[in-house]
């Protein structure tokens, strides 16, 4: 087993040397704008921040096993592997995950449909998207995220740092129609005691159905963890580096050639940019360190209260997005100003973060944060940005410094108040203010209850992106000085096992979206939405239902365009064989949505904005699969879409761009632990 692990490791580095050259940064680079977590992308608020320690962390009694098991390892089984993300603050709290190894979502091998995910996307996979549940940007200080492309990059908070007793390698490849291929590899080791490596790459290729779609995006992070014997002293640290390259078309120019079927030849199809392409690079690197103020109590001795520890990171980050087109003169680009090179649109973007944050926390050595009654943190952040805009000289340059602090209260393990703060002060962004408050209270005891009760209220003054206030491209430019945004924002949830049920209710005011001229606009008065969701997995024996299900009632749809309702659900009959040595899981899964004027999409902004012309939706995206799990390897066989094969072509994921047809995938993954 140790030879075989050698020689995969040995093959996995052959496999990424060839992408390093494409991995260079240019000298003019890219942008991103964002991404959301890993769990359903959801109704759950969206926090746009240098890792999560700006929030009040979650406690996870994981962390007790983890520790213990670090002296002795025969307390846990080894072959588990849990990992932290972002920030050191979420290893002390416990907040931590275990890796998915099952075979409930293995089919699901879409990154943007992966844990029942729902979004508005284009005619082929590692193009844009936006969720089709409204989740608006709710950062304080400068944005510097890409939400048209966030689940395919890695950003700094979704690095994963893992915690396993033995090396682990794990290799996923995805092989679909047309040469479409995504292949992604986890390698994480112990090389000596307290010391700790790791590598997460992945890419995903496909030349599309439809003419000028391909896509090849490639993003990896490197990460290396340090702690010392006595854990008074830890650092981590990362690389990570993501470059986009997709062509864009704007979609086919005549729906009904698709809709009747006119042309089965998709790439035959006219559309409506035949030399149009994007390009999204990112890159940097993070180190953050901690050191505990007081000296380890010793095994027999308890310290009643703990100075806490304190913290320091430093982040570097650099973006660019560039948009070409040698045809800048298209009936494509409407409502477009007077374009300042009419021979080709180059627009390219820069971008530069420099970050310096300073923490402290009251939680040093404590072996079971969940049992801590009270934690409290305070800390600052100072930030340094440079930006130039497409066809500007002068290179915009802004300093903010953002103080925040957080506080948890702990009650027997059943009951948690938390509440956090945080403001803005410096330029552009001057003012912003995030104030959020959380209860979760179990209902009954730890060990017999009827479930849980999560409560929460958030209340965000933010500055519009800087997106929404000024802007140069080639083809469309303003400047514009908005108030503003305010959202008060309450929620409650039950969760019970496996099943969540919960609504959400926003208040928003001085709203700022891209209107039907596609330029921003600022929405004055206040507008309103309520989003009501269940999301879980029911067994009834050896059948399942596993789902997630939307409801969403904006009071102004006039400037928020989301499905009524939307949904997912997977209906599978699940077994072990030949003597539990293996596991069969078979099933269709359903994804809808209801009739809307979706947004449409502008390539060279790279942006979604209104429109009034085409509602698509109210159609059933049906998916059968088989999938087998021996040991640690899986293996899937899904055939998407085929409802296409009944002859209705009206499934459209965003205005003009079709949905791909039927199609078969093969998945296939690997586990190794040596």
């Amino acid at each position: 087993m140790k030879n075989r692990s050698h020689k995969l490791a040995l093959f996995l580095v052959l496999i990424i040397l060839p992408y390093a050259g494409s991995f260079a940064q240019s000298d003019t680079l890219s942008i991103v704008h964002d991404t959301i977590s890993v769990t359903y992308d959801t109704i759950s608020i969206v926090r746009d921040k240098l890792p999560r320690l700006d929030t009040v962390p979650s406690f996870d009694s994981t962390a007790l096993e983890i520790r213990k098991a670090d002296t002795v390892l025969t307390h846990v089984d080894s072959t588990k592997v849990w990992f932290f993300r972002g920030t050191l603050d979420s290893l002390k709290t416990g907040n931590l995950h275990l890796i998915d190894t099952s075979t409930l979502y293995f089919h699901q091998s879409d990154r943007l449909f992966k844990y029942n995910g729902m979004y508005s996307t284009l005619s082929n996979i590692g193009l844009a998207h936006t969720n089709l549940v409204f989740t608006p940007v709710l950062s304080t200080g400068y944005y510097f995220k890409n939400r048209e492309f966030s689940r395919y990059i890695y950003e700094n908070d979704q690095v994963k740092y893992y915690k396993q007793f033995m090396p682990y390698t794990e290799g996923f490849y995805t092989l679909g129609p047309k040469r479409e291929q995504d292949f992604r590899v986890i390698f994480t080791r112990r090389l000596f005691r307290g010391f700790s490596i790791g590598l997460d790459f992945a890419l995903e290729f496909a030349p599309g159905y439809y003419k000028n779609s391909k896509t090849d995006d490639k993003r990896v992070f490197f990460t290396t963890q340090y702690y010392t014997k006595n854990k008074r002293y830890g650092v981590i640290a990362n690389y990570l580096h993501n470059k986009l390259v997709m062509q864009e078309n704007g979609g086919i120019i005549n729906d009904t050639i698709f809709e009747d079927n006119l042309e089965t030849d998709r790439m035959i199809i006219p559309v409506n940019l035949e030399k149009a392409r994007n390009s999204v690079t990112q890159s940097g690197f993070f180190v953050e360190q901690y050191f505990n103020l007081l000296k380890p109590a010793g095994v027999n001795h308890q310290r009643k209260v703990d100075a806490g520890s304190i913290s320091y990171a430093f982040q570097y980050q650099r973006n660019q997005m560039i948009y070409d087109d040698p045809v800048p003169f298209s009936d494509f680009y409407k409502y477009n100003d007077v374009p300042v090179d009419s021979a080709a649109t180059f627009d390219s973007t820069y971008q530069l973060r420099i970050r310096n944050r300073f923490r402290w926390s009251s939680i040093g050595y404590h072996d079971d944060p969940a049992s801590q009654i009270f934690y409290i943190y305070l800390g600052a952040s100072y930030d340094y940005y440079e930006q130039t805009l497409p066809y500007d000289s002068v290179k915009s340059i802004f300093r903010q410094t953002k103080p925040f602090g957080g506080i948890a209260l702990n009650i027997a393990k059943i009951f948690r108040l938390t509440a956090y703060a945080e403001y803005v002060m410096g330029d552009y962004n001057n003012g912003d203010l995030k104030i959020s408050g959380r209860l979760n209270q179990v209902l009954g005891n730890r060990k017999k209850n009827i479930g849980r009760l999560n409560l929460g209220v958030d209340f965000v003054s933010r500055t519009p992106s800087w997106f929404y206030n000024e802007y140069n491209s080639n083809l469309y430019r303003w400047k514009n000085d908005f108030k503003k945004e305010n959202y008060l924002i309450f929620f409650g949830e039950y969760v019970f096992r496996d099943i969540r049920a919960g609504a959400r209710f926003y208040t928003f005011g001085n709203y700022v979206y891209m209107n039907d001229s596609i330029r921003p606009q600022q929405h004055e008065n206040a507008a309103t939405l309520l989003q009501i969701y269940l999301s879980g997995t029911i067994m009834v024996k050896k059948f399942g239902f596993n789902g997630r299900l939307v409801y969403q009632s904006p009071g102004q749809p006039e400037i928020v365009r989301v499905p009524p309702f939307s949904g997912v659900m997977d209906i599978f009959f699940k077994s072990p064989l030949f003597k539990k040595a293996a596991t069969l899981q078979t099933g269709f899964q359903l994804y809808y949505f209801s009739k809307y004027k979706a947004y449409a999409y502008m390539p060279e902004l790279r942006t979604f904005y209104i429109q009034n012309e085409k509602e698509i939706g109210n159609y059933i995206y049906a998916d059968v699969y088989l999938t087998l799990k021996v040991k640690t390897a899986r293996i899937s066989f899904k055939l998407a879409n085929f409802g296409s094969y009944f002859g209705i072509h009206k499934y459209y994921l965003a205005p003009n761009y079709p949905a791909r047809d039927a199609r078969f995938y093969l998945n296939v993954s690997w586990g190794f632990f040596n």
